[in-house]
């Protein structure tokens, strides 16, 4: 008897269409906006444009691995907390939002990352965790939110950067994989709701306008501190910098100063 081993090309091949058909389900239509799709540190000009030459844009395995790694994450801590409403649907004024968990006091807002450091309020993509969560309470009126922040890779310390790419060493006292949480406070007289609110209907608005009009011009880029560091590895780099313009009211609209870097708007404290 001998056990036989080979390469199963057909069974890869069924799971990754598979995986692909349940991502392309997700994708959003033209008369959906979505919270995810307005954040300032999410691409607005990639949202339409991802609406409107989907083609340019086909998924990558690395798009599904991230899909999986989220989707599944997300489950099993949902499970694990048992607490409220997983992912229930809101709507405010034609805006769409998905709390990962929804309690009647508490919204909780799952993330899974594989930053090799902790992230925080200097952060763009703790920024970005933030501020969705600061929107959905604005949007439900809770005072009380939570971020918890699966970090699914080793702690690493970058060296230096050459042609070759980056280098990293891993420190023997680094953290290994683990979960970090934090509390946000957003009390319901507070003034920071009704900056939220209005940045939220103004991108909106602007979102739904573009895509009416077939028109990206009035949609801004990504503001210049992050945008050499995402933009030249976007599909639709050319398309947006040297084909398609950007209006004189897009442009400010970009430079404008964060709501989270206003002084005294955020108390941060570190773990």
């Amino acid at each position: 008897m001998t056990i036989v081993i080979r390469s199963d090309f057909k069974f890869t091949d069924l799971l990754k269409n598979s995986l692909r058909s349940r991502y392309e389900n997700r994708k959003r239509s033209e008369e959906e906006v979505h919270v995810s799709d307005i954040l300032p540190s999410t691409c607005i000009r990639k949202q339409y444009y991802g609406r409107k030459f989907p083609d340019f844009d086909p998924l990558s395995e690395e798009s599904v691995h991230h899909f999986i790694r989220g989707e599944s994450s997300e489950f099993v801590i949902t499970d694990l907390a048992n607490m409220g409403v997983a992912q229930a649907d809101l709507e405010f004024d034609g805006l769409i939002a998905h709390p990962d968990i929804l309690d009647k006091d508490v919204i909780v807002e799952l993330k899974d990352t594989q930053s090799t450091r902790s992230l925080d309020i200097t952060d763009q993509r703790f920024k970005s965790y933030l501020r969705q969560l600061l929107y959905y309470l604005t949007i439900t009126g809770i005072e009380k939110g939570i971020i918890s922040i699966r970090y699914s890779s080793r702690e690493m310390r970058w060296i230096k950067s050459d042609e070759k790419g980056d280098y990293f060493f891993r420190p023997f006292n680094g953290k290994g994989p683990h979960i970090e949480s934090w509390s946000v406070l957003l009390p319901k007289d507070d003034i920071a709701r009704e900056l939220f609110k209005n940045e939220m209907m103004r991108r909106k608005n602007l979102f739904v306008k573009a895509l009416k009009e077939a028109d990206v011009s009035v949609l801004p880029r990504l503001n210049m501190k992050i945008r050499t560091s995402k933009c030249p590895y976007c599909v639709f780099y050319h398309k947006c910098m040297n084909e398609d313009e950007e209006t004189e009211q897009a442009t400010k609209m970009a430079n404008e100063v964060d709501l989270l870097d206003i002084p005294g708007l955020v108390d941060f404290k570190p773990f």
